[in-house]
């Protein structure tokens, strides 16, 4: 019998055929920002918690039938009866499984756009019909002069309340804080939905740990309301596929019959309950990507991007076109960051989202933005405030430039003030002097190369130590007073005194002559070890490692050792001097920082000290710019000096024995962290 003619495609439902299927680009990168996935792992010990657990197991057995286990852990963490909670292989599954048990065959479902864009395909799936609401640009748009796509205006509240009381029983979907753009609805506005709603309410929550709102008390008055959450984004486990849903128990009673048995593995089960015993550690990785994400958000808007006010872990920023989007991406991406075109979404056109990344990849993209803004690959004007803004980040990056103003008061200590161009101050002798206020943080240093008084207020007291060990084994006066928004978290107060330290020391370097330029040192505390390799070369480049267990462990509860590279990246930047900073060994993140601390301090005393010479003296004394017209150091006779003060007539300085890259971890590129 000869076989049939047909096209095995053609047996699947018109209406699924017709959506394009999800995908993502999955080749290597060096900084993954398309995905929102958590820039930090889970602790090591967590990791090595599970794996012997697991390992313990019986494989040949099937799992806990519904995971009940895990449902009571999660339903004393959210003070809700265990019997109103259903796990998965991730939100998305349980969302899928909700919308077959609720939505009717031909029946429509409300929601909106630009949103997640499984939702469609979903509801499809599941024979509903979508009707998802987009909102109008509006009087924001007029304000800004500028026509804002629709997700910059917000949630279509109002149209979709409209849609509810004409007909309340239909589902409605919605995700807060929403995927691609971020924003969020207040509790008031879901209960306002609730209130009109007779039918279900599946609100993905899956950003809220991210987020101020709480929308969890809501579920005591609103029995239709399923509150979905996930274990991929703030709690680190996306590789394992884990997530969960908060309902009423009569509800979650009969979607138990439209979710599959044994829908969750042994190794997610482990995994959540033990993610869950450390909560705190969760919540200390939350606060740090909740505190760059501000940073984030100003690093892009510098560039010349609008940014979009986000309650998640990523940003959505716009260009001037989808032309100056696909430059962006494509330029980024040739530098190895991959950020998410969403271009395509409805209202989204010339739009990218950017995920919350560790301080490594937030160097990397603050670095190829001013590397494309000297350069004039975005194009078209991809900032919608111009090439101006570009132009000056990448001044302000590549050539490690001066804060915009200054206070113009007198510093810690007696000197002349800052500059009215915003230079920091130079004092008679070897001493810088910086007042630097933002909108997080005020801070006032003062620094001195050949000592002098230390005073070191910063409102850590970890912080405040390493800066005491910095200038006591660097060799270094040191006044420093800091405030900042630490309740938030310390990474801007971190960061703004790493930029006052480095352009104090520029300030006090003058022109650099005479200077011994080179340094390195070791540096131990007890079985940590770190080493320090410093050249005052005149150029910001900053590179750092530290073993792969260690790289995202905390140093105390608020402070995590990732903060070690924040500061020394702007000391580097703004100090315009080359650092190697490795973390060769160490146990804990405490003794690894003071390591890292001490070593650095010592290169740099090495870096500042005088040579021996008649022109010592007056290259200490002489103030910017009259130091360069002194010929006594190795420049004038066209080679440069090594560590130990020598010359050489065109050689190389060697810097005194240290290899920046000996152990082969040391990236070449500036200001990239290897864990």
């Amino acid at each position: 019998m000869k076989p049939l003619a047909i096209d095995p495609a053609a047996l699947v439902r018109p209406e699924l055929r017709r959506l394009t299927a999800y995908h993502l680009d999955l080749s290597p990168c060096r900084h993954k920002l398309d995905q929102n996935e958590s820039p930090f792992e889970p602790p090591a010990r967590l990791k090595r918690q599970v794996a012997a657990e697991l390992l313990a197991a019986d494989w040949a057995r099937y799992p806990d039938f519904h995971a009940d286990a895990l449902r009571r852990d999660l339903g004393a963490f959210h003070d809700w009866p265990p019997e109103g909670i259903l796990v998965g292989n991730g939100s998305n599954e349980l969302l899928d499984a909700c919308l077959a048990a609720l939505v009717q065959p031909g029946g429509e479902v409300l929601g909106r756009e630009p949103t997640f864009g499984l939702y469609r395909m979903m509801v499809l799936k599941a024979g509903g019909v979508p009707r998802f609401l987009q909102a109008e640009a509006g009087d924001a748009a007029e304000a800004t002069g500028a026509a804002a796509p629709a997700a910059f205006m917000g949630l279509p509240l109002q149209a979709l309340l409209d849609e509810v009381a004409r007909q309340p029983r239909r589902p409605l979907v919605l995700c807060s804080p929403n995927n691609p753009t971020g924003d969020a609805l207040l509790p008031a506005e879901v209960a306002a939905l609730l209130e009109r709603q007779e039918g279900p309410l599946l609100l993905d929550n899956a950003y809220g740990e991210f987020c101020r709102h709480d929308y969890r008390p809501l579920l005591d008055r609103h029995p239709q309301l399923i509150l979905l959450r996930t274990f991929s984004k703030a709690w680190a486990l996306a590789g394992l596929r884990l997530g969960y849903l908060l309902a009423d128990p009569r509800l979650v009673a009969e979607l138990l019959k439209a979710k599959l048995p044994y829908n969750l593995g042994r190794a997610g089960i482990l995994a959540g309950r033990a993610a869950l015993a450390a909560a705190p550690a969760a919540r200390r990785r939350i606060a740090v990507i909740t505190g760059r994400r501000e940073t984030w958000r100003r690093m892009l808007a510098e560039a010349g991007l609008r940014v979009m006010p986000s309650e998640a872990n990523f940003l959505l920023v716009r260009c001037s076109s989808p032309a100056a989007a696909r430059a962006l991406r494509d330029g980024l991406a040739a530098r190895g960051i991959r950020v998410r075109d969403v271009g395509a979404y409805p209202g989204l056109a010339g739009c990218l989202r950017v995920s919350v990344g560790s301080g490594a990849a937030l160097r990397a993209t603050r670095r190829a933005l001013a590397e494309m803004g000297e350069s004039g690959e975005l194009g078209e004007d991809a900032a919608v405030s111009g090439a101006a803004t570009a132009a000056s980040l990448a001044q302000r990056v590549a050539s490690a430039g001066k804060p915009a103003a200054s206070a113009g008061k007198p510093a810690v200590s007696p000197a002349p003030p800052a500059a009215s161009t915003g230079q920091p101050a130079r004092a008679a002798g070897r001493r810088g002097e910086v007042e630097r206020a933002t909108g997080e943080t005020r801070v006032r240093l003062a620094l001195a190369l050949d000592g002098g008084v230390r005073r070191v207020e910063v409102g850590n007291g970890f912080f405040g130590h390493m800066l005491d060990a910095l200038a006591t084994h660097g060799g270094l006066g040191l006044e420093v007073t800091a405030a900042g928004d630490l309740h938030v978290d310390l990474h801007h107060t971190v960061e703004d005194v790493g930029i006052a330290f480095g352009e104090a020391l520029d300030a006090a370097l003058g022109g650099r002559r005479g200077v011994t330029r080179f340094g390195s040192a070791f540096a131990p505390l007890d079985e940590a070890l770190a080493r320090a390799v410093v050249d005052l070369s005149g150029r910001g480049f900053f590179a750092y490692s530290a073993p792969p267990g260690l790289a995202a462990s905390w140093v105390t509860a608020d402070f995590p050792l990732t903060l070690i590279a924040d500061f020394f990246q702007a000391v580097a930047d703004r100090g315009r001097l080359t650092l190697h900073l490795e973390i060769l060994a160490a146990r804990n993140g405490h003794h690894a920082a003071e390591a890292a601390f001490k070593a650095a301090a010592l290169a740099l005393r090495q870096a500042v000290a005088l040579r021996p010479g008649p022109t010592a003296g007056a290259a200490a004394a002489a103030p910017n710019g009259e130091a360069a017209a002194l010929r006594g150091d190795a420049a004038a006779a066209g080679g440069t000096a090594d560590a130990g003060g020598r010359r050489d007539g065109g050689g190389t300085g060697d810097a005194g024995g240290g290899d920046a890259g000996g152990s082969g971890d040391v990236p070449s590129t500036k200001g990239t962290l290897t864990a």
